[in-house]
């Protein structure tokens, strides 16, 4: 695992093929995927890989929201959202995921956050790794069939205190 470089975005759109071609992630095949990648206000992204090839992608951006805020008391402007987070079928069940959200969560000061789609086998991941559900609502996007989705809204495990 390591940080992104501009070379591994061919890579990365091949993985997120097989993803989606697998999965339906994203619902919606984007127009430009390597732009997908890149979401507004990126600051950060991961990258797995084994024997050379592209297996797992993730990206942290800046992204308030008002319910991270009265949550965590985090700031708006602190807060980041993990984004674009997929591992290929085949690296599937090797903690690929897991480390890729560890990076983040270990770079990442505070106010870190996502947006899960309510019934989708990612829910059970993250609630694994210790996040914290704190609200549900419908998505900010609609999906294919016209339809917005319920999504649950996590925040990072909060480190220890002492």
């Amino acid at each position: 695992m390591r940080e992104r470089r501009p070379e591994d975005v061919a890579g990365c759109v091949a993985a997120l093929r097989a993803v989606h071609d697998a999965d339906r992630y994203p619902t919606e095949w984007p127009a430009d995927p390597a732009a997908w990648l890149d979401p507004e206000g990126l600051t950060a992204a991961w990258v797995a890989e084994t024997d050379g090839e592209i297996v797992g992608h993730l990206c942290v951006a800046t992204a308030p929201d008002a319910a991270v805020v009265a949550d965590t008391g985090v700031p708006p402007e602190r807060l980041a959202a993990i984004k674009r987070l997929f591992t290929t079928p085949a690296a599937r069940g090797r903690g690929v995921a897991a480390a890729l959200v560890a990076a983040a969560v270990a770079r990442t000061a505070e106010g870190l956050w996502l947006d899960v789609v309510e019934g989708e086998p990612a829910v059970a991941f993250y609630e694994r790794l210790g996040w914290r559900r704190i609200d549900t609502r419908p998505a900010d996007w609609m999906a294919q069939d016209g339809r917005r989705r319920t999504v649950h809204v996590y925040v990072a495990p909060r480190p220890p205190e002492g």
